[in-house]
């Protein structure tokens, strides 16, 4: 299946709210696995002021979303490091909704459903 009609469906499967922060970048396909790469987007007022500068981004982070058609969905998650040019500090930006459920690396809806089903402390979680 060519990439663009993978980044098609990952646009359709990903809540909303995620595609206001972050951009598909990649998405890859294995037998088991859909890994779908989101890099946090640039922020215009920081960018134009000459007191910040983004340095990259952080290490990438996954977290587990609802499997498709028997495929483990993993997100991969890059923030944005942001310095501070008059302190030296660096920094991310916060977030206003949660992409992982609260102590887990599975995607709010993900753990939600996951807690529902399975109760607060599984024995044995599928696609973990």
């Amino acid at each position: 299946m060519e990439t663009n009609q993978l980044e098609v469906l990952a646009r359709l499967v990903l809540p909303s709210e995620i595609l206001d922060y972050f951009s598909i970048v990649s998405v890859e396909e294995s037998s088991s696995e859909i890994h779908i790469h989101l890099d946090e987007l640039m922020n215009t007022e920081l960018s134009n002021d000459i007191h910040f500068e983004s340095k990259g981004f952080m290490s990438p982070v996954n977290v587990t979303d609802f499997p498709i058609r028997g495929h483990k969905v993993i997100l991969v998650i890059r923030r944005r490091r942001w310095t501070d040019l008059r302190t030296g500090k660096s920094f991310s930006l916060p977030i206003t909704f949660d992409v992982a459920c609260q102590g887990t690396r599975y995607s709010k809806e993900f753990g939600a459903f996951l807690k529902e089903t399975y109760g607060d402390i599984p024995g044995d979680l599928p696609y973990a």
